[in-house]
């Protein structure tokens, strides 16, 4: 799954938080990964394309209390919908 703001029919510029939340579920993925299912474009269309950036953008979702992480067996970082998040957005609409 990579991130196409054009192809989601949205002709606006999206927000960072919302680019990167696009690509987090409710199971775990490391940033590694969440960067690909990203993408370069909408990675370059909101300035995320410096690894680290991505990274701060995370932990700054994080922070939020919208994503939560966890260190796995390896020392990587692993990220998910913080379950309140992930209410709201799997909930009825």
């Amino acid at each position: 799954m990579i991130v196409d703001p054009v192809a989601m029919g949205n002709r606006e510029p999206m927000s960072r938080s919302s680019v990167v939340l696009s690509a987090v579920t409710n199971q775990p993925a490391s940033t590694s990964e969440l960067y690909e299912r990203v993408g370069y474009l909408a990675l370059a269309q909101v300035g995320l394309i410096p690894y680290g950036a991505f990274r701060a953008e995370l932990a700054r979702l994080s922070a939020q209390g919208l994503v939560d992480s966890e260190t796995a067996d390896d020392g990587s970082t692993r990220w998910r919908l913080a379950v309140s998040a992930s209410e709201e957005t799997d909930g009825s609409d």
